[in-house]
């Protein structure tokens, strides 16, 4: 398979964000996060979004000029309205005000209103576990909706994900997942392949239980199950309430309005726990608890035990020291943004240095 250097693919991507507007150091930081989730495995929502930034871009539902605007600050907490920037640029900024607090704070929280799609949470986890720090990030977009309240046919919610990082003395465990079945763009890939799902994850505007995923671009539309599907999605829809509460209550700008579906709302807390019940006591325990989840028995022809986030770090240990193979439908995207731009596509990583 075709590989493709990491730091190729972000010159890439960010040279043809900003061919449509993007100012640069936004751009740099966008195009990271796309080729990180790239690394992690995240395919939906690593360069096969790069197509969909370009044409909100040139749509100008992603915004190129203006500035945070701060609607509170104080000691352990802030609160942004992004006015659409780039979400990934946002939240560079808002990871780096919070580590910075963490230094003499236990706890610090932000949440922004209205930033552009922010990409995969896993990512943002990182930098923030390296230095022990246990993190909680959560964001959704108030102007979409696509899943519907358990026992509910019509969409209210949607796909709402929650992240975790949780330090140990070995690799973090790094809990990024949906309050659904599945993400929307993780839906959307499988239409525009023009694939079936894996199993019935999805409801069609009857109430029927489908595999079609073009149920949900359908007139009425269909909706995305909450985690637990038909008979247990009670428990996802909890979790997917919390979330809205957390990313769009707290920051200010939520459903109630009916807004456009550009803008995401973003809740982010870290916990320092040096600063609680002491540093050394923290990674004691969670480094046990990953150890004895390690140690399990599992039946007869199934593999061992693996943590949220291992394969995802690992599948980024192979990729830096590799390249990146990219899919077949990714391609294909960037080179019809190639053409539009007049961009060269990146060359493959066998005449590259990884």
């Amino acid at each position: 398979m075709t590989r493709y250097s990491h730091i190729d693919l972000t010159q890439y991507a960010s040279n043809a964000m900003q061919h449509c507007g993007m100012r640069a150091e936004h751009a740099d930081q966008v195009a990271a996060r796309l080729v990180d989730a790239e690394l992690l495995g995240h395919r939906s929502h690593g360069l096969w979004l790069l197509a969909t930034y370009l044409e909100r871009l040139q749509a100008r539902q992603i915004a190129t000029e203006g500035e945070i605007r701060v609607l509170s600050d104080t000691d352990s907490a802030f609160s942004w309205h992004a006015n659409r920037l780039p979400g990934a640029w946002v939240m560079h900024r808002a990871i780096e005000d919070v580590i910075e607090r963490t230094q003499t704070r236990a706890v610090v929280v932000a949440t922004i209103a209205e930033c552009s799609h922010i990409g995969c949470l896993q990512s943002y986890l990182l930098p923030l576990v390296e230095r022990n720090l246990f993190v909680t990030l959560s964001a959704t977009n108030a102007g979409v909706a696509s899943v519907a309240p358990f026992g509910g046919m019509d969409p209210v919610l949607t796909t709402n994900p929650i992240a975790y990082g949780i330090p140990t003395r070995k690799e973090p465990i790094l809990i990024d997942q949906c309050t659904s079945l599945g993400s929307n763009t993780f839906f959307a890939a499988y239409a525009a392949r023009g694939e079936t799902l894996p199993d019935t994850w999805l409801l069609d505007a009857d109430g029927h239980p489908t595999d079609d995923p073009s149920v949900l671009a359908a007139k009425p539309p269909g909706t995305v199950l909450p985690l637990g599907g038909i008979d247990f999605g009670y428990k996802g829809f909890g979790l997917g309430l919390a979330v809205e509460a957390l990313t769009l209550a707290l920051p200010g700008s939520g459903r109630r309005t009916k807004p456009d579906k550009f803008g995401q709302g973003v809740f982010l807390q870290v916990l320092n726990p040096r600063l609680l019940g002491g540093l050394d006591a923290f990674l004691d325990e969670t480094t046990w608890l990953a150890d004895a989840c390690h140690a399990s028995r599992v039946r007869d022809g199934l593999p061992p035990v693996r943590l949220p986030g291992e394969r995802a770090l690992a599948t980024r240990r192979d990729q830096l020291r590799d390249g990146i193979t990219l899919a077949d439908d990714v391609i294909d995207r960037m080179k019809t943004w190639s053409e539009k731009l007049d961009l060269p596509m990146p060359a493959s990583a066998a005449h590259t240095d990884i």
